[in-house]
């Protein structure tokens, strides 16, 4: 009765999950360098065409997944949603605002803190040192009213 149990540990701490692994390269091959802060980019691949790293929120009540291109540093947020009265649930992603979208070509990885009520993470260009936060935010919408959407902060200046 608590295989499945072992089994499903075990398969998360492989992955990184429980043992608190920093983002992990979504394209990893057997033999492949283990990766250090977005080092999984191959100098010789084109801007744009993944992989991508994941990162999750600190904060427990955030049902978020982040990800970040490791070489545009473009960020992407998704969630867990289950609409009223449907069995099923969906998974909801975020309009990117332009602080989010692509930015100088780089070596981009994404952190989370150990901020227990941080609802955002960290993108952070492994090359130059600078950082940004990226969050979920009720941003204007053209005609009125507000939508969700993923912004960041300025990069830092070093």
């Amino acid at each position: 009765m608590q295989n499945w149990h072992v089994a499903v540990v075990a398969a998360a701490l492989g992955l990184g999950v429980l043992a608190g692994g920093g983002a992990m390269a979504q394209e990893d091959k057997p033999g492949d360098t283990p990766p250090g802060p977005a080092s999984a980019a191959p100098a010789e691949a084109p801007a744009g065409d993944g992989p991508y790293v994941f990162a999750s929120p600190p904060a427990a009540q955030a049902n978020r997944l982040y990800s970040v291109n490791v070489r545009t540093g473009e960020v992407n947020a998704c969630q867990f949603e289950r609409p009223e009265g449907s069995l099923v649930g969906v998974t909801r992603c975020f309009r990117r605002d332009a602080s989010a979208q692509a930015a100088a070509p780089g070596r981009y990885d994404i952190m989370s803190t150990r901020y227990s009520g941080e609802t955002g993470v960290f993108r952070v260009d492994a090359g130059t040192g600078q950082m940004s936060v990226c969050y979920v935010r009720d941003m204007p919408k053209d005609g009125g009213g507000v939508e969700p959407a993923v912004v960041c902060t300025p990069p830092s200046s070093q």
